[in-house]
């Protein structure tokens, strides 16, 4: 029992047991109780991996594969993976065995996979990253849901991209990683589109912003929504209209953005008088 004891402390989530070992793969890979690869089943998102592993010990082995690991591509030109459901693996003494692997990719800029191609199991990724993927691994959301976490955080994309059809099922990871980023929750949402070319490189394109502009009107006026850059040039006209005395009302927005840039805005409810509304937006 106290050499268990010591054993757990040196080597982290590793127990001793009397006819197996259950070990983190980081720590067996460490230890050199395994040799393990990886290779891209062909996609960019949800199973798109697995990780064969051979136990090189005479003893038999669990291994806790952790959400969290960065899978590293040994092309640069492709797109590193983040595991994002941890997994269980049994082998028998000297056996060699194959998993598929949940995970995203996290470097947006770079292509998708092809399949067959061979990964590093490097280490675990940045802190960030870490939090995400322990946080995807106890809740589940719509795929593409999930990728636009992970870019919100790799690759800095918008948060506010974040949505689901049913946006109350997507609106908890939103506030998740806003609150790994530190930064204010999005008081929008951003509906993108992602696009992937033959070559592998994928892009990103704005649909629309939905939201709530909230207002005040003295009197009757006729007012017209605009979006600005942050420039202080006009870059879109929505719509004019008369709008009737209120105090604090709120405004539905359902904006189209196709054709905009990347980059920040403003969205302003005007009359000739004076602004009634304004509030910043980022695609």
């Amino acid at each position: 029992m106290k050499r268990l004891i010591i054993m757990s402390l040196l080597i982290g989530c590793f127990q001793a047991q009397a006819k197996h070992r259950k070990i983190c793969l980081q720590d067996a890979l460490d230890l050199k109780l395994v040799k393990a690869k990886a290779y891209s089943l062909g996609a960019y998102q949800g199973s798109c991996m697995t990780i064969q592993i051979k136990n090189l010990t005479k003893d038999s082995l669990i291994i806790l594969i952790e959400a969290g690991r960065k899978l590293n591509s040994l092309d640069d030109n492709y797109q590193d993976i983040l595991i994002v459901k941890e997994e269980l693996l049994g082998l028998r003494l000297s056996e060699e065995k194959s998993i598929k692997i949940k995970g995203y990719c996290c470097q947006a800029s770079n292509r998708g996979p092809f399949t067959g191609l061979e990964y590093g199991l490097n280490k675990l990724a940045d802190t960030n990253l870490v939090k995400l993927a322990n946080y995807l691994n106890v809740n589940s959301f719509n795929q593409t849901t999930e990728q636009t976490a992970v870019w919100a955080i790799s690759d800095n994309r918008v948060t506010a991209s974040i949505t689901e059809i049913n946006d109350s099922i997507a609106l908890p990871l939103r506030h998740m990683v806003a609150s790994i980023k530190r930064e204010p929750i999005p008081w929008y949402k951003l509906l993108t589109k992602n696009f992937q070319y033959s070559t592998g490189q994928i892009s990103n394109y704005p649909i629309s912003l939905r939201g709530k502009l909230e207002y005040s009107n003295e009197k009757l006026n006729y007012a017209t929504l605009i979006i600005v850059n942050n420039k202080g040039i006009w870059t879109g006209q929505i719509k004019s209209f008369w709008l009737d005395p209120s105090i604090k009302n709120e405004l539905d927005l359902n904006v189209s953005l196709k054709g905009f840039a990347k980059g920040k805005y403003s969205i302003q409810l005007i009359t000739n008088e004076k602004q009634l509304a304004s509030r910043d937006f980022e695609i």
